[in-house]
């Protein structure tokens, strides 16, 4: 299965470092946890919980996806990358009005323009809704782009995503 793609359409918020004790892919939502021991500006990812997502500011997991192996074209897929569990990466915290955006298949539900997402407890994957949820982040659909292509060198290949574009309703 595809992993996450993100985009960082015009974020106005800060760019800060987390790592995580389980896998996440780029577009995940997560909590500021504390600062790492140690350390003076790693902090712990947490994946929203029935607890924190009432009230509970998140960040936007946007990690540069590159791969160091050069040895297959398809390592530099985006669409491979993921943030092993233990690894620091790079989040932006999100204001009202921010955009950003993520692949289709890194959201919980079929995302339709003018409908919402927000958050659900137990996964930093963001969850569609006809309505504005009672989260702490809501953000609504504003747009639909295609990517990816029909045809690969002559070749019929599907290998199309949407990607889904998000504007910050409220964060916190």
């Amino acid at each position: 299965m595809p992993k996450g793609i993100f985009e960082s359409t015009n974020i106005s918020g800060k760019n800060l470092s987390f790592v995580s004790t389980v896998e996440l892919e780029n577009g995940m939502l997560v909590h500021k946890g504390d600062l790492i021991e140690g350390s003076k500006d790693v902090y712990e990812a947490l994946i929203p919980t029935a607890s924190t997502i009432a009230n509970t500011p998140v960040y936007v997991v946007g990690n540069p996806a590159w791969n160091y192996d050069t040895s297959s074209a398809i390592n530099q897929n985006e669409d491979n990358y993921v943030i092993k569990a233990g690894t620091v990466f790079r989040v932006y915290s999100l204001k009202p009005t921010d955009k950003f955006g993520i692949a289709d298949y890194g959201i919980n539900g079929t995302p339709v323009v003018g409908e919402y997402v927000g958050l659900q407890a137990n996964s930093a994957k963001p969850i569609v809704s006809a309505t504005a949820p009672g989260t702490a982040f809501v953000g609504k659909v504003i747009q639909e782009v295609d990517m990816g292509h029909e045809y690969f060198v002559g070749m019929p290949v599907d290998n199309r995503t949407k990607k889904i574009r998000i504007e910050v309703v409220k964060n916190g």
